[in-house]
């Protein structure tokens, strides 16, 4: 045999051992399942004396985030605790699960205060268009008063490959009986921003109106802060970030009178019409 011929056995025979030993590989990098996953946290909750938890929301994480580590989200309602007078039931346990080891110590208040007691939103929303820059999206709310009112949570998460974990970026905490509101902006120009408004504190009633943006460690700062002109329970359908988008765009420099007007991304039921009225967006 020549040294050329010896040479292309000698690569035949080192692929053919490659793909013998690939599936070995990749077994041992195999998927949790995700009911082990669920499983793995609800052992965790019943050491720490959590009676009856339930899974209400699991989110797979890896794909999404191109983690390192398999990642996935859980969710966990306490439904041990017996209902109170105004209909509540037990927190919520929400963790992060590295393959299946669980970290369910989320802070979303200061320590000693409110547990969540709702999971309203638990989704990845992207900072940027063709679902780029993923970020994990959670919104909670604290035990319900005697007038339904609670504390809401806003938090987003940053996945850190470098540490393989994920890093709280944002938070915002507000009620929820003034139609005050923090919303990530999922599309348009504003894109990756948060919008948060409430109400101002004195006359003329209107609100707060806050927009925050990441910055390049990832973490979001306010960009953008001014009273709205939004009257306070004035008979606008719109949102109140979507009847002051108009002014935000105009103070960034991304809009200016006699463009055509931002379109909501969730219309009013019959809103048929949009115009400007006194500095405000409003829905005929």
């Amino acid at each position: 045999m020549n040294e050329k011929a010896f040479r292309f056995s000698a690569l035949l025979l080192c692929c053919s051992f490659l793909v013998a030993i690939a599936p070995h590989f990749l077994s041992a990098e195999k998927a949790i399942p995700g009911e082990e996953v669920d499983r793995s946290v609800l052992a965790a909750l019943s050491r720490q004396g959590i009676a009856k938890p339930k899974v209400i929301s699991h989110i797979d994480l890896t794909e999404p985030f191109g983690t390192v580590t398999q990642w996935t989200f859980v969710a966990i309602q306490d439904g041990g605790t017996p209902i109170d007078d105004f209909g509540d039931h037990g927190p919520v346990f929400v963790c992060l699960v590295k393959a299946a080891s669980p970290d369910c110590t989320l802070h979303f208040y200061q320590e000693g205060e409110d547990m969540p007691h709702n999971l309203f939103a638990a989704r990845v929303v992207y900072a940027n268009q063709n679902k780029s820059s993923p970020l994990l999206f959670l919104k909670v709310c604290g035990q319900e008063g005697p007038n339904g009112n609670c504390v809401i949570a806003t938090t987003l998460y940053l996945y850190d490959k470098g540490a393989d974990s994920f890093i709280r970026v944002f938070q915002n905490l507000t009620g929820r009986n003034n139609n005050q509101a923090t919303r990530f902006v999922e599309s348009g120009p504003l894109q990756g921003d948060v919008i948060v408004d409430y109400p101002t504190e004195n006359a003329p009633y209107t609100y707060w109106i806050e927009v925050y943006r990441a910055g390049n460690s990832g973490q979001f700062g306010q960009i953008l802060r001014y009273r709205g002109l939004t009257g306070y329970s004035d008979g606008n359908p719109l949102a109140v970030a979507d009847s002051e988008m108009p002014e935000i765009l105009h103070r960034l420099g991304l809009w200016q009178p006699g463009d055509p007007l931002p379109v909501p991304a969730h219309l009013p039921q019959g809103c048929r019409h949009l115009l400007m009225r006194r500095g405000e967006e409003w829905c005929k």
